[in-house]
């Protein structure tokens, strides 16, 4: 690393004994760091830092109150942050507590990417009610010169909040360590041969210990002797000993409470199996998963976010659906019976921790981001996806013929659907895509560029499918199974969470009766923590405006009638019934059960209209913003689990 030694770096990071997970990491990977820089550890912000004293800055952030210090510091001196999970949404109430406004600007913040000051008046901007999973990185992220995350779900939460830096994916460390638990097993009264699980850490609701419980009690039936030991503070919103006692449990289930981290180390090893369930997540690591897997423990964890980074041989991925607990027994009952299996599985584990995240890799690996080897680089990738915007040009522009109806239509719409393929989250040989409205000119790159295993288009028809091949310009063919349906009024044809991925482009404006109901199925045929992309014009547009002041309709265009007696169904399609404002589509998205991550606006082709300049001028003049007046809206949001409204008065007529 050449003369990385002599590099100065300030660490700022809660320290043992705060109760949080970060504290135990940072002290873990300090004394391997140390050995190769010069490192200066802060865990309270001083009076007085000069940054220009440091080489490199680091903050340690987390999701709660412990960090709140941090924060404003990686505000005031921007440096390298380290994020271990993709949400500060706690940390930011907790700053702004008993300040609603103060909330509300840091909400409209994550959402625009920009001040409330700088943005139109507060009828066309409103935020909506915001869930926890609101993640809140938008600011910290604007003002930080690298990222460090743990997985590649982390990584693209960072990407989608806007994050064009320098990002690196460190693994989460963990210590190889062998200890026996025997000890600890004696301490409880569970003897040698008696089948043992374990969960561990703050029992948060996301991590189901009721659930589990309920699934441990089905199992006694078949190991009568078996043990579940709860290590950990337990949630004042998980009644960890009412469900004990109403289930009987007490005779199996040891309830613990906090433990010191070598007590916490050895009830782990006294386990078979430890289970680390999480849903919804945040896209977190585990620092306990890790200590369980270093430990040589087979672990049963939740099939999602960041779990999929980790190798299928060194745990047992459980997937998040209505039969999770019937698999989750089913899988207790096959690891229990036979130690040879949770042996192979956690000595699996062990060596994966020896080969790829030690804390001496990882701190090398930090050394590494913060100071390249010299002739060594660290990726950048310009997009979320990790593609630049001239090779999306390039690559749409081999599927269209010059001359073609669709070349024309790529020209005029280039610019929007290069930056919606920039906003799409990477796929994978398993993941699903949907593309509404499918004129297969973006399609092709979802599968050949993004890497999602399953591509599928729909598109407005009376039922049925068909199977649609498209050519590029040297001979590439692409075929596609487009669904052809009424996204207004007929179910969608797909089961419930069968997509990773839905795109709604340039579709809602032509809705005519009832664009909930197309919003609802969209949001039933997500997965849980699935992506929605969706563009529509800007009814707020600058062009909107100079339309209004000349005279005309602010339409974009297509607000004419077809010509009686008899339009053509093309006609109708393509006629723009109702266009929306940022503002608006943020409530739409929240109304629908999403949670809002990134509204832009940018253009559909190359030009401006002719009047922009001075149409803006105009509007600063007045005192209004200019910001979010490009043609096209870009959206991204989230599925959760949050309460929808079905008929939004904004939108419907009572």
């Amino acid at each position: 690393m050449g003369g990385a030694r002599s590099r100065r770096v300030a660490l700022f990071t809660p320290l043992p004994p705060a109760e949080t997970g970060t504290a135990d990491y940072a002290a873990a990977l300090i004394s391997e760091l140390r050995k190769l820089v010069d490192l200066q550890v802060f865990e309270r912000v001083p009076l007085r830092f000069r940054p220009a004293a440091f080489d490199a800055s680091i903050y340690q952030l987390g999701n709660n109150p412990h960090h709140a210090e941090i924060y404003r510091m990686a505000l005031k001196h921007p440096g390298v942050v380290v994020l271990h999970e993709a949400n500060l949404g706690d940390l930011i109430r907790g700053i702004t507590s008993n300040d609603e406004a103060a909330y509300s600007r840091e909400v409209i913040y994550e959402i625009f990417g920009h001040e409330l000051e700088k943005l139109p008046d507060p009828g066309l901007i409103e935020a909506g009610p915001q869930p926890r999973s609101f993640t809140m990185l938008r600011r910290v992220l604007s003002r930080s010169t690298g990222c460090i995350v743990h997985s590649h779900s982390v990584a693209d939460e960072v990407r989608r909040a806007g994050f064009r830096g320098k990002i690196g994916r460190i693994p989460h460390g963990a210590q190889v360590q062998r200890i026996e638990g025997a000890a600890w097993r004696s301490r409880l009264g569970i003897a040698p041969d008696q089948p043992v699980v374990g969960m561990f850490g703050y029992q948060r609701p996301d991590k189901q210990a009721c659930d589990c419980l309920l699934v441990f009690h089905q199992i006694l039936r078949r190991f009568p002797g078996a043990r579940l030991l709860i290590a950990g503070k337990p949630h004042p919103e998980v009644p960890i000993e009412e469900r004990i006692a109403a289930l009987g449990l007490h005779g199996n289930v040891h309830d613990l409470g906090f433990q010191t981290l070598a007590d916490f180390d050895g009830l782990i090893a006294a386990c078979d199996v430890v289970l680390n369930l999480r849903y919804p997540t945040f896209e977190e690591t585990s620092g306990t998963m890790m200590r369980a897997f270093g430990l040589g423990k087979t672990v049963v964890i939740s099939d999602n976010c960041a779990n999929r980074d980790l190798p299928d041989n060194i745990c047992v991925k459980i997937p998040v659906d209505e039969f999770q607990g019937r698999v989750l027994e089913e899988c207790l009952l096959w690891l229990l019976a036979d130690r040879a299996i949770t042996s192979s599985i956690g000595e699996a584990a062990r060596q994966w921790v020896a080969d790829t995240c030690t804390w001496e890799r990882v701190a090398r690996s930090y050394a590494d981001f913060l100071f390249p080897p010299v002739g060594g680089t660290v990726s950048s990738p310009v997009s979320l996806n990790g593609h630049a915007p001239e090779f999306f040009a390039e690559y749409l522009n081999r599927w269209a013929a010059p001359e073609s109806p669709g070349y024309d239509y790529l020209s005029g719409h280039l610019a929007r659907l290069v930056k919606t393929l920039g906003m799409i989250p990477r796929g994978a040989d398993n993941s699903r895509i949907l593309e509404m409205g499918c004129y297969l000119q973006i399609t092709p790159a979802l599968r050949n560029l993004l890497g999602y295993g399953e591509v599928r288009g729909c598109y407005e028809g009376c039922g049925g499918s068909e199977r649609r091949v498209v050519h590029a310009r040297d001979g590439e063919p692409f075929e596609c199974e487009i669904d052809l349906f009424d996204a207004e009024v007929d179910p969608f044809p797909y089961a419930g969470g069968h997509f990773d991925t839905v795109l709604c482009c340039e579709l809602l404006a032509h809705l005519s009766q009832d664009p909930m109901r197309m919003m609802n199925e969209i949001h039933r045929i997500l997965k849980p923590g699935g992506i929605l992309v969706l563009t529509t014009p800007n009814a707020a547009s600058l062009r909107a405006a100079d339309a209004i002041l000349k005279g005309k309709h602010p339409a974009l265009y297509n607000n004419r009638y077809p010509r009686p007696p008899a339009p053509s169904p093309e006609a109708l399609r393509a006629r723009h019934v109702r266009e929306y404002t940022p503002g608006e589509l943020v409530s739409l998205l929240c109304d629908s059960g999403f949670v809002v991550t990134r509204i832009e606006t940018g253009r559909y082709g190359s030009e401006n209209f002719p009047d922009v300049a001075s149409t803006r001028d105009l509007l600063a003049r007045c005192g209004r913003s200019v910001e979010l007046r490009d043609d096209c809206i870009f959206a991204a949001a989230r599925k959760a689990a949050i309460p929808k409204n079905r008929y939004p008065s904004w939108l419907y007529d009572d």
